[in-house]
């Protein structure tokens, strides 16, 4: 591992633990003010997950940016790579299920997205979260592809 990497993934760790703190304090906080019926309960959960997500996700981006300018060219061209040929396909394959999905006899199929919920936006974000998974899964794959065929030798 390169020892650029080493602040990288120290500042990431700091920076995790900071988030944890950080949602540990405002959640006791914001539970205290709910407690008192100062502010309702649902708007507060709103307010802070989307806070927490904008803040985890802008930070997700920070670390990517810091990791790809840490690693050598091979692991970059590694990353590409497995982003293009592995993402593409794992969406392409989410993609098959997009088009079924748009038939009538998909009405028939029956599921529940997340705690039982059957509303749209569950279904959304269910889909949503199906197509990462295998834009991710294919990632994984092409990735160790990649660094198999190159280091055998």
């Amino acid at each position: 591992m390169s020892k650029r990497l080493w602040p990288v993934i120290g500042k990431s760790l700091l920076g995790l633990i900071a988030i944890m703190v950080a949602t540990l304090i405002v959640g006791i906080g914001v539970g205290f003010l709910v407690a008192r019926g100062v502010v309702d309960e649902d708007n507060a959960i709103l307010t802070l997950m989307t806070i927490f997500a904008v803040v985890l996700m802008i930070g997700a981006m920070v670390v990517s940016v810091a990791w790809m300018r840490a690693i050598d060219e091979a692991a970059r061209e590694a990353h590409k790579a497995a982003w293009f040929w592995g993402g593409c396909s794992g969406m392409a394959v989410g993609g098959v299920g997009i088009v079924l999905a748009s038939l009538p006899q998909a009405e028939a199929l029956q599921f529940t997205a997340f705690d039982g919920r059957t509303d749209p936006v569950a279904y959304m974000a269910a889909g949503a979260f199906a197509m990462m998974m295998l834009m991710t899964l294919g990632y994984v794959i092409v990735w160790a592809w990649w660094w198999l065929a190159r280091t055998r030798g």
